[in-house]
């Protein structure tokens, strides 16, 4: 048995015998009230939780109370990823274009741009001369 063990052996010892001598009354409110804390942990330790930083709880069993919260919740999530999607859209959009622009503003043909063989040379040209 580990020394923590029996120090709480020995704390509960001294604790049952300091109840024999406590009135009735007060014994029964003690249990009551010990009985309270028990049920308020055991439901406590029951409710799925999510903690943020800072130790904030995020859900804690509070959406059946708040359905409200929980639907603007979903709400601005689907928000945020719709407008994610639509800004990568957009940007791959002024790519496209930068391209199409760079491409109608060139003196060359557009099948010099089919040619393997110029796409090599153009990579060899964008390549660092140390390379």
């Amino acid at each position: 048995m580990s020394r923590e063990e029996q120090f709480a052996r020995q704390v509960c010892r001294v604790l049952e015998r300091g109840t024999e001598e406590l009135d009735h009354a007060i014994a029964e409110r003690l249990r009551a009230a010990r009985e309270r804390a028990l049920q308020h942990q055991h439901v406590a330790a029951l409710s799925p939780a999510i903690v943020g930083a800072g130790g904030t709880a995020l859900l804690n069993g509070d959406e059946a109370k708040h359905p409200l919260r929980t639907a603007l919740a979903i709400l601005a999530l689907l928000l945020g990823v719709s407008l994610s999607y639509y800004w990568n859209g957009f940007s791959q959009a002024n790519e496209n274009e930068a391209i199409d622009s760079a491409l109608l503003a060139d003196d060359l043909p557009p099948n010099a741009y089919l040619d393997k063989g110029f796409q090599a040379w153009l990579e060899k040209q964008d390549a660092p001369a140390g390379e």
